[in-house]
């Protein structure tokens, strides 16, 4: 896991500012692992210390400009929203199942590949860093499903 000092050092590198809600967000991301929502991360905030609780507008914008500099990718994990977490390599995505939820890491060969058929093909560089695919894992496909099994919501 990234330190913060390394984070706050590739922000500067970018000709950045470390503002308090930038660098309090970078803390909650590095502190708390991966797959964050912007709830975790101000509940994570909040437990440390009340009077640096920020509003969920401003965690998402923090998020974002990270977004934009290529520090932090954003994934939508179906029942579990859209989380956030600090972009490391080697990259990891996940295979999610509609019918159980069951959420499986996936390596990130799968897409190393793509991404080099996408830059011969077309000249663009895909940025793939934490994908999510939805499906039916292989127990759920053994199952027969009834007209009134529920899907996890999606």
């Amino acid at each position: 896991m990234a330190s913060v000092e390394a984070i706050l050092q590739r922000v500067r590198a970018c000709g950045e500012r470390v503002t308090i809600q930038r660098r309090l967000v970078i803390e909650a991301l590095c502190h708390q692992g991966n797959h964050l929502t912007i709830t975790d991360i101000q509940r994570y905030l909040q437990q440390r210390d009340e009077e640096h609780a920020l509003p969920d507008v401003t965690v998402y914008r923090v998020l974002q400009w990270l977004k934009e500099l290529g520090l932090v990718s954003q994934t939508d994990m179906g029942t579990s929203g859209t989380v956030y977490e600090l972009v490391s390599e080697p990259f990891h995505h996940h295979l999610i199942c509609l019918t159980c939820g069951k959420v499986t890491t996936l390596d990130d060969r799968y897409f190393a590949t793509l991404r080099e058929q996408i830059q011969a093909d077309h000249g663009f560089s895909a940025r793939i860093e934490h994908m999510a695919i939805y499906g039916q894992c292989a127990d759920c496909q053994r199952t027969p499903q009834t007209a009134d099994t529920p899907t996890s919501g999606l």
